[in-house]
């Protein structure tokens, strides 16, 4: 559906498109434009999920901040908890994923394994690839339907515990991360190198959490599979089983034959079990790999791109790519 919001032409699907009416509009003007219409905004995204800014003069990491502070939606929030290899720009800014080119990241929703989770999640395209790329995109109402029933209630009534292990210092890790940035240490993912601070925000956010041989940390936290719309009311499929077992699919043969190789169980990254912390059947975990693929929205970046994620409604990834790519992202709660 195709309506007009003011200077705005918006073209309501997933994810809704907003262009200008006059394509000569000044930043300035845009500014203004969307704090005017922030309420307006925020009924489409709650309808659609996503908001496509195109054709705007977006062109700083900066203009990508002050149009968030503009909308509204919510404040910056930083992004402790995360294991995503990323670099922070400015204030509330980093860089999507600093993940290889050659690496798919499946559909999720930000943050989603931690009681604190972000409502929006914000994408700004700086430099689009010349080839693929993406930010993929499904609607979790959708994915939520394309469950049967008893697969849902399996997931909903055992819930899910996340485990993750994050080093201090070592060389040999800092030596793997030149080469290919794939595993954090605590000091990125809690933003300190203070022990009892990160033990803060491990109560603050309802992390259980122990400390292993060499200063590596594990943490634990058990959260539900699926989750309600506080406004809308709609159910949403709401975890990252999917990305927390290592599997050949997922890391592909290669990488997770020398994953195998190089990790013991206690420096394994990520593990994944039922809340009753039994395992997980694989199949399982192959079966929401495939409903995510079979709901996916792609569309190529392009410059300037101003991208708005429901974090709820709305799961993302990352298609792999060739050449230079640059996709700032920001959260908001």
């Amino acid at each position: 559906m195709k309506i007009e919001l003011n200077d705005f032409n918006v073209i309501e699907g997933f994810p809704a498109i907003i262009t200008p009416r006059n394509s000569s509009i000044s930043y300035e003007k845009f500014i203004r434009q969307i704090e005017d219409a922030k309420t307006e905004f925020m009924q489409i995204l709650l309808r659609c999920g996503a908001l496509l800014f195109r054709g705007f003069p977006v062109k700083s990491a900066n203009a990508f901040s002050e149009c968030i502070q503009k909308l509204q939606f919510g404040t910056f929030v930083n992004y402790i908890g995360g294991d995503s290899p990323r670099d922070r720009v400015e204030h509330g800014v980093y860089t999507s994923t600093e993940a290889p080119p050659s690496i798919h990241i499946p559909l999720h929703q930000e943050l989603s394994f931690i009681k604190k989770f972000p409502r929006h999640i914000y994408f700004f395209c700086e430099l689009a690839p010349k080839e693929r790329g993406e930010t993929i995109i499904a609607d979790a109402r959708k994915i939520y339907q394309a469950f049967d029933a008893d697969f849902r209630n399996r997931f909903q009534q055992k819930e899910l515990t996340y485990i993750s292990r994050y080093y201090y210092k070592s060389k040999i890790m800092s030596l793997l991360n030149s080469y290919q940035r794939s595993h954090k240490s605590w000091i990125e993912v809690f933003e300190t190198d203070k022990k009892e601070e990160v033990e803060l925000q491990c109560l603050q956010n309802n992390f259980a959490w122990r400390w292993l041989k060499k200063d590596w940390i594990e943490i634990r936290q058990t959260r539900p599979a699926l989750h309600t719309h506080p406004i809308t009311k709609e159910n949403v499929w709401f975890n990252q089983a999917h990305l927390y077992d290592f599997s050949p699919r997922l890391l592909g043969l290669k990488r997770y034959i020398g994953e195998r190789l190089f990790y013991r169980k206690n420096t394994r990254l990520h593990e994944i079990r039922f809340g009753d912390d039994t395992k997980i059947r694989r199949k399982d975990l192959y079966h929401i790999l495939d409903v995510l693929d079979q709901n996916t929205v792609a569309f190529p970046w392009k410059n300037n791109d101003f991208l708005v994620l429901d974090n709820i409604l709305a799961m993302h990834g990352r298609a792999t790519f060739q050449g230079k790519r640059r996709i700032l992202t920001a959260l908001t709660s």
